[in-house]
């Protein structure tokens, strides 16, 4: 081997350049940024346009068809999934994965901005948004006190937010629950009419006496002086005074029409913290800046913050993401060290010898710290999955260094001096150690490359394993030959009085005594091979009818201390009976002894409760317990369906999520109630919901056109003096130093109380009395009321209406529950047009499966290729990739055993085991081809090789079960949705290398045989020719 040649001679240089490594990796590491999760791209872009008053249906023909008819063309465009409430349509594009995440929201851009001429005049301009996972809030801060939620939210905008988006990082902060300042003018109806003016008179006048407007400037030539038209007010009483027409020759002015109110914008929503009315605080972080130290300098100005607040005003951390993270990081390192200390303690005990053992340890941190300088150049961040991968690859990174020092150890017991051994025992394994490497790295290179979402989660997992394990096979060859060459000693003479070393030369003595005997039964399974291979395929088949039992679900549960219970209400419902109704849940769920804090949200749609429980270690019972008392507790509330979810892992909301779609909203409504009649049916389904609501109470006021224009008037005069009068319009702004707030005017609330009001509304007819006056029309005149209900939302998918029932699971799994309904949805029959669409967690489990398939299929070829290469042969690989279903037996029964499911997690951990149980074949097959070459028999080649790479074998094994075990525990926060990865390696490793020592030769003979006897066949027939070549 060149590289241990090299390090063998230059000692020093070999050093140098493992130490320059290890000094870019903590170099790396001190400037990587902390992360929950990988910074991934989502090619997703939302469009919104506000159309303040329209209902539903209005907003969805004149707005939202329009939109998603003009981005339904831009490239890449994947699903257009659309909600739409009163007064506002939001589109969501989601794009395929390899479409840019800038190029899709510009093309987007693009194709709205040349439709806002289509829109209605009354709607808003578009508002194009990328979705990007760190534009999420890191932290969320509730602001308490004994003030009005008018002071409060002062000191929210002007003070809190100000202070905090100066710290360094802190890209926004999002007031949530704030009451903002309103100016508004409440007019008389009846002085309205006895002056006979119109709204657009009042409006007009208000928008044009209030204006502040650049007026030029003059010059002399030689000095110019800038004009300016000031007629701003100063305060809002002078709005009071602000002419607005002349009837009869006296000039009437605002305050003969209307009185006004300096107070707050209407309520939407109501946000508390446990029993005190709140304000929330979003903090959003710098794209590319540290979640951890942007959230701990949020925490440092809160302390400062706290000092500068009105006595009996409280800040309270609602979320904080960097916990979070950090427990998450901190179970991994956990794993890492431990699992790191229990493989050193492995192979400690098996060579017994302490300069060994640190010899192959050190490859440990070396080839991690290293790992960081790829990590650092690739623009890793330091996450769960990143980190995850280097606690997975504790057992590997010491492998190929185990392997090495135990041949140089077997070569010195051989009496060869230190040098040689090092020399001659490094080349002897090179082959074989670096087949297992490229192995590893053909298996985790397919991980990084997996397409979809979960595929660029996935991404820093694979390449950060691949290019750790390639860094310790470089130290493997390296560092680990020179340091042996230079410290190793023979024998272990110097501790023959040791007490351990005494014990652990009996172990070792039985050790190889056990070893003589394996060889012995490979003797005897070589001579019973078809018995051989019947016991394995048995054992195959097997276990692969054992996988029903396992069940499969996306990202198994995870115990994280914190659940949101979320309701739908009665349509119809004001904001504050809708915060009574949030008030009784929260009460109800502070009732529960693990329940540390609730922070409610409440609208006229729903209710959301974040609920936060004590930390899984102080609590003797787990949140799924919890979650079933609470829905009992919840149920008997009249007027809401209530769910309680949880987020588990990367996945949050309802698992179960199906839409039906169609072309009619009445259609589909018949067919969501049948079909969330079955879902409720199938056993495991609690917390069923749709998300078509029942419609509100809604009058329309419908235009007779014949009257009206024989009346002379409009029905845009009709519309704009209704939303005027009844919903209100912003005719103007007040500045009060930098800040500026609307002027709303509006009915007086005294005369927009019932819908009789709305009859005392005139309108202005184009005709003029004899005066030339403009005549006033009562509405009733030529308008007709009907009573009706209009839907609260409607929501859209691909064009089409739609409606999603989803649901919660308990007691089964995602797998078999999607199993069941689909048994029981084939028998619903669907009209032309309408389908069955999986969406959310169902869709993605799919889409995840079938990345990990393809990306096992594509290990399993790479392996084969790089055997192939390695061992100059088309059959020795198929001897060695038997081990594959052999690792598959351990799997299925450590994930049973375990009580685990079929996920992300636990086939990314069979996928790994495709690396891993290579290995042991390979150091088998190797050693049994050199001595095979030296002119052994065969099945003595394969016995001996059973024989001397037992060791090496058992290590490696118990190395990397070792150095899993704390993974497999799952004991620290969120660590249960990570568990199953181990729990698959671990039974994969037991079993393969038990079967794998008896199985491989077997198989191997078996091919050799098919090999040997085409070479007999070949060869009388190559002689055949040439003999009746020679007689011609």
């Amino acid at each position: 081997m060149k590289l241990t040649e090299i390090s063998l001679k230059r000692p020093v240089f070999a050093t140098v350049i493992i130490l320059a490594l290890v000094v870019l990796g903590l170099f790396s590491y001190m400037t990587l940024n902390v992360d929950e999760y990988p910074d991934v791209e989502f090619p997703v872009v939302a469009v919104s346009v506000a159309y303040p008053g329209a209902s539903p249906e209005q907003v969805e023909s004149n707005v939202t068809e329009k939109v998603e008819e003009t981005v339904s063309v831009v490239p890449g465009v994947e699903h257009i999934m659309s909600t739409v409430k009163e007064g506002v349509s939001t589109t969501i594009i989601q794009f395929t994965m390899e479409t840019s995440a800038a190029t899709a929201a510009q093309d987007v851009r693009d194709k709205v901005g040349r439709i806002q001429s289509l829109l209605p005049e009354d709607a808003e301009d578009p508002i194009i948004t990328r979705f990007d996972p760190s534009e999420q809030p890191i932290a969320s801060i509730a602001i308490t006190g004994n003030i009005s939620q008018r002071e409060l939210s002062i000191i929210a905008d002007d003070t809190i937010s100000k202070r905090l988006e100066a710290i360094n990082g802190v890209a926004a902060v999002n007031v949530n629950g704030g009451l903002e300042r309103e100016i508004k003018l409440n007019m008389d109806s009846n002085k309205m009419a006895a002056y006979n003016l119109t709204i657009s008179e009042v409006t007009n006048s208000l928008r044009s006496e209030n204006i502040e407007t650049p007026g030029g400037k003059v010059t002399d030539g030689k000095r110019e002086t800038s004009l300016r038209s000031v007629g701003k007010i100063k305060s809002p009483e002078q709005l009071l005074n602000l002419p607005i027409t002349q009837r009869n020759g006296v000039q009437l002015f605002v305050h003969n029409i209307a009185s006004l109110e300096d107070t707050t914008k209407d309520v939407v929503s109501i946000t508390k913290l446990n029993d005190k009315t709140a304000i929330g605080l979003d903090i959003m972080k710098q794209s590319g800046s540290n979640t951890v130290q942007v959230v701990d300098n949020v925490k440092k100005e809160l302390e400062t913050l706290k000092k500068d607040l009105p006595s009996g005003v409280e800040l309270t951390m609602i979320r904080d993401n960097s916990k979070t993270i950090n427990e998450s990081i901190e179970d991994v390192m956990f794993n890492l060290v431990v699992g790191g200390v229990l493989a050193v303690a492995v192979v400690f005990l098996f060579l017994g010898n302490w300069r060994s053992t640190v010899i192959a340890a050190i490859a440990l941190p070396t080839s991690i710290i290293t790992a960081f300088v790829a990590m650092k150049v690739l623009n890793f961040t330091l996450n769960t999955m990143s980190l995850l991968a280097l606690s997975l690859a504790v057992g590997l990174l010491i492998d190929d260094a185990i392997v090495v020092i135990e041949n140089i150890v077997r070569h010195m017991e051989m009496g060869k001096d230190k040098y040689t051994a090092a020399a001659e025992g490094t080349a002897e394994i090179g082959l074989a150690v670096t087949a297992t490497t490229l192995t590893l790295v053909a298996v985790f290179l397919p991980v990084g490359m997996m397409s979809g979402i979960i595929g660029q989660f996935f991404k820093q997992f694979g390449i950060t394993v691949a290019v750790s394990v390639l860094v310790s096979l470089f130290v493997a060859f390296t560092l680990t030959p020179m340091l042996s060459a230079k410290y190793l000693k023979g024998g272990n003479q110097e501790e023959s009085d040791n007490k351990f070393y005494k014990v652990w030369v009996r172990c070792n003595k039985k050790f190889d005594e056990w070893t003589e005997r394996f060889g012995e039964f490979l003797k005897f399974a070589l001579s019973h091979r078809k018995k051989v291979m019947a016991v394995a395929a048995v054992l195959f088949v097997g276990s692969l009818a054992l996988m029903p039992l396992l069940g499969s679900t996306f990202i198994p549960d995870s115990d994280t201390g914190e659940i949101t219970v979320s309701a739908t209400v009665d349509p119809g419902m004001s904001p504050q009976a809708v915060g009574e109704i949030a008030d009784s849940m929260s009460q109800i769920i502070r009732g529960v002894p693990e329940v540390t804090m609730t922070y409610s949200t409440a609208n006229i749609n729903d209710i959301n409760i974040f609920t936060k429980l004590q930390p899984k270690g102080e609590r003797d019972i787990s949140d799924n317990d919890i979650i079933t008392d609470l829905r009992q507790k919840l149920s008997d509330i009249p007027g809401v369906q209530v769910s309680v979810t949880k987020k588990s892992g990367m996945s949050s909301g309802k698992p179960v999520s199906l839409v039906i779609q169609g072309s009619s909203l009445d259609k589909l409504s018949e067919i969501a109630e049948e079909v969330q009649k079955i879902v409720t049916s199938t056993p495991g389904a609690i917390d069923v919901t749709t998300s078509h609501e029942s419609g509100k109470p809604d009058v329309q006021i419908i235009v007779n056109r014949d009257k009206a224009s024989d009346l002379g008037v409009s029905t845009a005069t009709i519309a704009n003096t209704i939303q005027t009068m009844f919903n209100g319009s912003i005719v103007t702004e007040y500045k009060d130093d930098e800040d500026a707030y609307d002027v709303r005017l509006i009915l007086a609330p005294g005369d927009r109380k019932s819908l009789t009001d709305v009859n005392n509304v005139y309108v202005p007819s184009t005709n003029r009395d004899k005066n030339g006056q403009t005549i006033m029309v009562p509405l009733s005149q030529v308008t007709e009321t009907v009573y009706a209900t209009s839907p609260t939302q409607i929501k859209r998918y691909d064009r089409q209406e739609q409606i999603t029932i989803s649901a919660n699971l308990n007691g089964k799994t995602l797998g078999e529950f999607n199993q069941d309904l689909d048994k029981r949805l084939a028998e619903v029959r669907m009209p032309d047009g309408y389908k069955f669409v999986t969406t959310g967690q169902s869709e993605q489990m799919a889409t995840a499966f079938t990345g990990i398939i393809m990306a096992l299929a594509m290990a399993v070829l790479f392996i084969f290729f790089v055997l192939a290469a390695q061992f100059e042969s088309f059959i020795d690989p198929f001897a060695i990739m038997l081990a594959l279903p052999m690792a598959i037996i351990g799997a299925i029964l450590g994930l049973l055993l375990a009580g685990s499911q079929l996920s992300m997690m636990s086939l990314i951990g069979i996928l790994m085991l495709m690396g891993l149980v290579t290995k042991n074949a390979i150091l088998l097959v190797d050693f049994a081809k050199q001595q095979m070459a030296q002119g052994v028999d065969r099945n003595q080649a394969l016995v001996e090789a059973a024989i001397v790479r037992m060791r090496p074998i058992i290590m490696t094994t118990l190395a990397m079960i070792f150095g899993m075990i704390p993974l497999a525990l799952g004991i620290g926060p969120g660590a249960e949705a990570r568990a199953p990865m181990a729990h698959a390696i671990i039974g994969g490793l037991i079993t393969s290398t038990i079967l794998t020592l008896v199985v491989v030769p077997v198989v191997y003979t078996l091919l050799d045989d098919l090999r040997t006897r085409r070479v007999k066949v070949e060869l009388p027939a190559l002689n055949e020719a040439k003999q009746q070549e020679i007689d011609r």
